[in-house]
C-alpha cells in the first residue's frame, strides 16, 4: 500500500435530534431516510466539484457512480447507518480527501441545516485492520471532544422557536392561521412535498388505542447488540486487507437481516389486521403499526398501544434467528437486539416519547451486558415505560423514586426474550407474558378491580399485600398458591421482587399480536 493513500471515516452527528425535533409525524416521516442516504449524496456532489467530474449517468445509479469514483482512485469500502469508510488511493490523496470532506460538510448543512458531518483520516500502512482501529479511535475521540453544535440564532434580533430554539425565518399557512417556521422545518417540508405517501398515516391520533376512551400510543425503539464491535471482530477474524476489505464488508448482512425482519413483520401485521377485521369490520380503515425509521439495525415504530409489547417480542424473536453472514450456522454470527417501548398519550411531545423509548432500550442493553453467556454472547431484552407525566421521561429518576418499597423492587423489567442459545429464567419474557394472560383470560386468577387493589397494596408494602391477599382468598376471588413475591440474588445481593406489579401495570395496554385464533387462549396459563 502506497504511503500517499489515506483511509477516511465519515459520520453524521445529530441524527436522532434532527428526525424527532418536531411534533409532526409528517415531518418525521419525510426525513426518516435522509441520514441513511445523505453521506453518499454529499460524496457525489462534492466529487463533481473537486474532481471536476462532468460525466452524468443515464440512470444516476449509486453503483454506476461508485465505479466512476473507483476510476478516480476513490473506493467506498462501506456505507451504512449514517457513516461510511472511504479509501483515497490517488495522487494528492490527503488534499483530495480534505477538499471533498469540506464540500460534503457544506452540502449536508445546506440540505438539512442541523445535521453535522464529522470525519477523520489516517495514512495507510500495510496493515488494514490496525489502520481501521486507529481511525475508529481517532474519530471517536474527536466526537467526544466536540461541543454540541450551536446554529445561527444567538443574535438579539432573531426570534426563536420556543420548542427547538432554532431561529424563525418566516411564516407559513397552517389551516386558517399563519404560523412561524424555522429553516429546518422548511427543509423538512420540502422533503415531505416530494413524497407520495398516505397522509392518513401521518396522523398520530389514528394509532390511539380507543378513540374517546384511551388515547395511548406506543413508540418502539429497537437496536442491534454490539453490531459495530462484532463487525470489527469479523474483519479481524477474516484478516481483512485493503484488497479484501470491501468484499468482507459486503458479506456482512446486518442491514439485510433487519430489513428481512421488517418485511416479515409487515406481513404479520397485515394478517393480524385481517383477522381483527373479520371480527369487527369497522377496523378496516384503522392503523396498527407504522415504521418510522428502518436504518440498518436501528428501528423505530409507532404502534397502537395494546399490540406494542407482543409485536416487539415477535420482532426480537425473528431477529434472533438471523445470522450476520450468509450461508453460516455458526452461533458466533447470530444477531441479537434490545428494545425499548414508550407508552405515551397521543398529544405528548413525540420527541420526548422517542427519547423515553431510547432510554428504555439503553436500560435493556445494560441488563443484557450484565448477563452475557460464557462466550460473551449478549441476549435480547425488552424494557418499557408507561408515561403518565412529563417527569416519567427521566427513567432513572422515576424508577428510583417509585420503583422500590422498603426492601422490595416493584419493577422486574427489563425482560429477556429467549433464543436458541440464551435465556434468563428469572427475567424471562414468556413467564412475564403468561402472568399478563392469567389476568386477562376468561377465568383470570383475579378480576380487574382486585388486580388494581394489589397494585396499590404493592406500593404500600408487603403487609398490605398480605392483607389484600387473605381477603381475596377468603372470598374466593383469588387462585390459591399465587406467589406475589420472588427472591433472586442480583449483583451478589439477595433481592425481593414484586412478581405481579409489572403484569398488573401493563394489563390494560396488552393484546396478543398473534394471527392464530386459538381456543386454548381462553384457558389461563399456569402462573
Amino acid at each position: 500500500m502506497e504511503k500517499k493513500s489515506v483511509l477516511a471515516k465519515y459520520d453524521i452527528r445529530g441524527i436522532q435530534k434532527f428526525i424527532f425535533r418536531t411534533k409532526k409525524l409528517s415531518e418525521i416521516r419525510a426525513v426518516q431516510n435522509i441520514p441513511e442516504k445523505i453521506i453518499f449524496e454529499a460524496l457525489k456532489e462534492a466529487s463533481k466539484i473537486v474532481l471536476n467530474i462532468n460525466e452524468y449517468m443515464k440512470n444516476n445509479e449509486d453503483a454506476e457512480y461508485i465505479k466512476l469514483l473507483e476510476s478516480k482512485g476513490i473506493h467506498v469500502l462501506d456505507r451504512a447507518g449514517g457513516n461510511a469508510y472511504i479509501l483515497f488511493e490517488c495522487d494528492n490523496a490527503e488534499k483530495i480527501y480534505s477538499d471533498i470532506s469540506k464540500e460534503m460538510a457544506f452540502y449536508i448543512l445546506k440540505k438539512t441545516y442541523s445535521l453535522e458531518l464529522v470525519y477523520a483520516c489516517v495514512k495507510c500502512t500495510d496493515n488494514f485492520f490496525e489502520d481501521y482501529e486507529t481511525l475508529n479511535a481517532k474519530l471517536g475521540k474527536l466526537k467526544s471532544q466536540m461541543p454540541s453544535p450551536a446554529h445561527i440564532g444567538a443574535f438579539p434580533i432573531c426570534r426563536r422557536d420556543p420548542n427547538t430554539q432554532l431561529p424563525i425565518i418566516g411564516k407559513e399557512q397552517s389551516h386558517d392561521d399563519m404560523v412561524d417556521i424555522t429553516m429546518e422545518s422548511a427543509l423538512k417540508k420540502d422533503f415531505n412535498a416530494s413524497l407520495s405517501i398516505n397522509r392518513e398515516e401521518n396522523v398520530v391520533d389514528n394509532y390511539i388505542l380507543k378513540k374517546g376512551i384511551d388515547s395511548h400510543i406506543a413508540i418502539i425503539h429497537i437496536d442491534g447488540n454490539n453490531m459495530g464491535s462484532r463487525i470489527n471482530d469479523v474483519l479481524k477474524l477474516k484478516k481483512a486487507t485493503y484488497q479484501t476489505a470491501k468484499e468482507i464488508f459486503s458479506s456482512i448482512r446486518v442491514r439485510d437481516r433487519f430489513h428481512e425482519v421488517c418485511q416479515e413483520m409487515s406481513k404479520l401485521t397485515k394478517s393480524y389486521k385481517d383477522m381483527l377485521t373479520k371480527k369487527d369490520p369497522s377496523l378496516k380503515n384503522s392503523y396498527l403499526v407504522h415504521a418510522i425509521i428502518q436504518a440498518g439495525d436501528d428501528i423505530t415504530y409507532i404502534t397502537r398501544a395494546d399490540i406494542a409489547l407482543s409485536f416487539t417480542k415477535k420482532f426480537i424473536q425473528l431477529v434472533s434467528e438471523k445470522y450476520m453472514i450468509d450461508n453460516t450456522n455458526d452461533s458466533q454470527y447470530l444477531i441479537s437486539a434490545c428494545a425499548g417501548i414508550a407508552y405515551i398519550d397521543s398529544h405528548f411531545p413525540f420527541s420526548d416519547g422517542y427519547e423515553l423509548a431510547e432510554r428504555c432500550c439503553s436500560n435493556a442493553k445494560k441488563r443484557a451486558k450484565k448477563n452475557k453467556t460464557d462466550n460473551d454472547y449478549i441476549g435480547s431484552w425488552i424494557d418499557y415505560e408507561i408515561c403518565r407525566h412529563i417527569k416519567d421521561t427521566d427513567l432513572s429518576q422515576s424508577r428510583s423514586n417509585y420503583g422500590k418499597v422498603n426492601d422490595t423492587i416493584l419493577f422486574k423489567k427489563p425482560y429477556c426474550v429467549k433464543d436458541s442459545i440464551y435465556h434468563n429464567d428469572f427475567f424471562d419474557f414468556d413467564s412475564f407474558e403468561d402472568k399478563i394472560r392469567s389476568l386477562l383470560c376468561e377465568n383470570p386468577i383475579m378480576n380487574r378491580s382486585r388486580a388494581k387493589e394489589f397494585r396499590e397494596a404493592y406500593m404500600k408494602g408487603s403487609e398490605y399485600v398480605e392483607t389484600v391477599k387473605n381477603a381475596a382468598e377468603s372470598r374466593g376471588y383469588l387462585s390459591q398458591n399465587t406467589e406475589f413475591y420472588e427472591k433472586i440474588t442480583v449483583d451478589g445481593i439477595e433481592t425481593s421482587f414484586a412478581s405481579y406489579y409489572d403484569p398488573i401495570e401493563i394489563m390494560d395496554l396488552y393484546a396478543d399480536f398473534n394471527i392464530n385464533e386459538k381456543e386454548s387462549e381462553k384457558e389461563c396459563p399456569i402462573s
